[in-house]
């Protein structure tokens, strides 16, 4: 029940010859949203109103061996199966396993974790993993632009290699020449604020990282340089149109659609995840659906 409902709760209330009590509470609540008492918190288990939510099997029971259909106009959840289907994949991104992989030495571009993205800074894998995943906590009142996050800026020789090991969802056009893989490590509470792009999955691989999305015609109210959790606690409970939302456990994967708005808050200390950019619209398929 959010405060809204709290409020009209105890004001039909009133009738009942309760006033001067509830007059208290009301204020004791507004009091409370003024200060930020209902805080967002990344450690609890957050909803999912996503409805088209699917296990492999039944992707390929509704879709055929094809998997999802290109250009596919909703998100889609795909919860994982009992047997990890990137299981060996899991195992080489283990915080020791991935840097014994690169070397202590191995250099990553990290990006700002605002809309835009477009500020870069180069440090090595082993110091972002010590001194900032495992290390910290992004806070919500951290401005995205000045915090720096492992995502995208993995089209290297060296993460092509690496990323060979990792499954392709099933999807029409997943086949290897239309995918771009990147690969992505956050701590707890970061995330990139809203943005929009091109079709695609996202796979969590470890921890749990929570999506929200708004369809392509309902663009959120946002600062760019905002954070993504700082627009969840600030920003969500007044939204009358409230996004899509849910949370990838390890093993689930989304598939978001073209143009969708969307933004990503990873909820535990070392967050693991891959995404899978398609090119379907560039197919021509549009108009088969």
């Amino acid at each position: 029940m959010d405060a809204n409902e709290v409020i009209s709760r105890h004001i039909s209330m009133s009738n009942k010859g309760m006033m001067r009590p509830l007059r208290l509470i009301i204020l004791l609540l507004l009091q409370y949203r003024v200060i930020g008492a209902w805080r967002w918190n990344p450690e609890d288990e957050h909803p999912c109103n996503i409805h088209r939510t699917m296990t492999f099997r039944q992707v390929l029971e509704t879709f055929g061996p094809s998997g999802i259909p290109a250009l596919f106009p909703e998100p889609v959840i795909l919860r994982a199966s009992d047997a990890f289907r990137n299981e060996q994949f899991r195992k080489l991104t283990e915080q020791e396993e991935i840097v014994r992989w690169f070397g202590e030495d191995f250099n990553v571009t990290l990006s700002s974790s605002n809309s835009l993205s477009e500020n870069r800074r180069i440090v090595p894998l082993k110091q972002y993993i010590d001194e900032t995943v495992t290390a910290k906590e992004t806070l919500p009142d951290q401005l995205a632009n000045e915090s720096w996050y492992l995502f995208g800026e993995t089209y290297s020789e060296e993460w092509s290699t690496f990323l060979k090991h990792y499954e392709i969802p099933p999807c029409y056009t997943c086949s290897d020449w239309p995918v771009a893989l990147a690969f992505g490590i956050g701590n707890r509470g970061s995330g990139v604020q809203w943005h929009m792009h091109g079709p695609g999955f996202s796979e969590a691989i470890h921890g749990r990282k929570h999506w929200i999305l708004y369809p392509p015609k309902e663009r959120p109210d946002y600062e760019k340089d905002q954070s993504s959790r700082q627009w969840m606690e600030t920003t969500y409970w007044e939204v009358v149109s409230k996004p899509l939302e849910c949370t990838l456990h390890p093993g689930d994967l989304i598939y978001f659609p073209d143009k969708w708005h969307h933004a990503t808050i990873n909820l535990d200390t070392y967050t693991v995840f891959v995404s899978a950019f398609t090119t379907e619209h560039n197919l021509g398929l549009s108009d088969e659906l």
